[in-house]
């Protein structure tokens, strides 16, 4: 099983792709789609929508999970954060890929089994659960990462941590 995790902003998406393989967690890609920093937020809705696209029409994705807005944005913020998630819950319903949602605190409990985690440890976790010995680039990578290895401890597919 291949899932995308996504980690939704409007300056920075992150996402995460990560096999199930042999009850290991593997990560094949990973990275931030990044649309131009003054460009209108149309056009960076437009971006993020066609990055998403892009990548699962490059890989085979089965699943894909999104990470949900964190409480305590203000609202303006909450309200762009929630149309970038739209963009990329479209571009999953478009390529027919049955999409999760996930709070921030479950996501960080999944990966470190503390829901006030902070993004170092985190980072810190991703890498450890994926055996990487490189750096992650961003946090919103490592966010990303996080949110499919959420998704695959709780779809019960074996995976060990």
């Amino acid at each position: 099983m291949i899932v995308l995790g996504v980690d939704p902003g409007s300056a920075s998406t992150g996402f995460g792709l990560v096999r199930v393989s042999g009850g290991r967690l593997v990560r094949i890609e990973s990275g931030a789609i990044r649309p131009p920093r003054n460009a209108p937020f149309p056009v960076k809705l437009q971006v993020v929508y066609r990055g998403v696209r892009d990548l699962l029409e490059r890989r085979s994705v089965d699943e894909a999970a999104v990470e949900d807005l964190f409480q305590g944005v203000n609202p303006r913020t909450a309200a762009r954060i929630g149309l970038v998630r739209g963009v990329v819950l479209l571009a999953a319903a478009d390529a027919s890929i049955p999409v999760a949602e996930y709070p921030p605190a479950r996501v960080k409990s999944a990966v470190t089994g503390n829901g006030g985690a902070t993004k170092e440890q985190v980072r810190f976790m991703v890498r450890r659960i994926l055996g990487l010995s490189e750096s992650i680039e961003s946090t919103d990578e490592s966010d990303a990462l996080a949110v499919a290895i959420c998704h695959c401890h709780r779809a019960g597919s074996g995976a060990a941590r």
